[in-house]
């Protein structure tokens, strides 16, 4: 890919990485700075928003020097390609570089479909990492130090922001809407296990979602005969659930259910608009003038936000996340 190259050159010749740790992960890049790359207009990738939220979700207590740099490189295999790139350019040059190769990292999603590792690398996939890292949606301790590639512990960051333990972090400001109602998660993960079975790369691919319940004490009690039955055993499984065996529930399907989709289905409360338009107070015509500059993308990224605080709080056992940040705070 041609923009890689790009890529790994701006980020070797950026300040900003000196003595840091360097976290690359997935997401886009402005399409409009593709032929002018530099170590100064790239660091606005830190600003956009999969980067920005990982960068709000280390711990309050790393807000200063030494908080890694994130930047967005796209999807999976450009991070990949890119965390492989700079380490090979910084060996061939090292005088030329600000990276700290022993500090660089690549945290991506696992998603569905498996992705192979480059050559040496100790682990052969992102299944296989997943493996090592997780047990029942939190980091396995101990974890091995040749650790650099990172997968998300559930099948993609969107799905951190709907498990039902950060629900809390949604409730303040404009409500969230989701099919034309308020936001409710249950509903949400309901509409997401009865169609399982409706989505094609799940069921061509039923044999890596079959071995990754089973690294969920959750997932281990799912009938996994096929997409279709283990999503209507979810549903029964989760009807008489507890709060806890919810949650346990919902992180073994957030595993595999595309909660990228119905998270991109979220918007702002229709009906804000709708009160303020009924009066004419300078007050109401602000907050109406105010939400309609707002994007329900827009409006998603500050709900990330939201999320990523809450996080940032959490001891590391609570979120995979936070377990992350623990593993890499000595080593940043």
């Amino acid at each position: 890919m041609e923009h890689v190259g790009r890529l790994v050159n701006a980020i070797l010749r950026s300040p900003q990485i000196k003595n840091k740790a360097v976290v690359l992960c997935e997401g886009d890049l402005p399409p409009d700075e593709f032929r002018r790359l530099s170590p100064q207009n790239y660091a606005k990738c830190e600003r956009l928003p999969d980067a920005n939220f990982y960068k709000a979700s280390v711990p309050r207590r790393w807000h200063n020097s030494r908080t890694p740099a994130f930047f967005n490189c796209g999807g999976r295999a450009e991070v990949l390609e890119t965390y492989e790139a700079l380490r090979e350019k910084h060996a061939k040059a090292p005088t030329n570089s600000y990276l700290d190769p022993e500090k660089l990292y690549a945290l991506v999603d696992l998603d569905i479909q498996m992705k192979n590792l480059p050559d040496g690398y100790p682990w052969k996939n992102t299944e296989e990492i997943h493996e090592a890292l997780y047990v029942d949606g939190a980091l396995k301790l101990p974890v091995d130090d040749r650790h650099r590639i990172w997968v998300t512990a559930l099948v993609h960051k969107e799905a951190f922001f709907l498990l039902p333990s950060m629900s809390t972090a949604l409730v303040h400001g404009v409500r969230p809407f989701w099919k034309e109602k308020p936001l409710d998660l249950r509903a949400m993960h309901a509409a997401l296990a009865g169609t399982l079975g409706e989505v094609r790369d799940i069921c061509e691919r039923f044999d890596i979602v079959k071995a990754r319940m089973h690294r969920y004490a959750a997932g281990s009690r799912l009938a996994c005969t096929d997409a279709a039955t283990m999503g209507q055993s979810w549903l029964m499984l989760a009807d008489s659930a507890n709060d806890d065996d919810y949650e346990a529930l919902s992180r073994a399907l957030l595993a595999v259910a595309k909660a990228k989709t119905v998270w991109e289905e979220i918007v702002p409360d229709p009906a804000y608009a709708k009160e303020a338009m009924m009066t004419s107070t300078p007050e109401r015509a602000a907050e109406l003038q105010k939400w309609q500059k707002v994007r329900a993308e827009n409006f998603r990224d500050q709900l990330a936000l939201k999320i990523a605080a809450a996080i940032s709080v959490l001891e590391p056992n609570a979120h995979p996340l936070a377990g992350f940040f623990a593993w890499l705070e000595p080593r940043r």
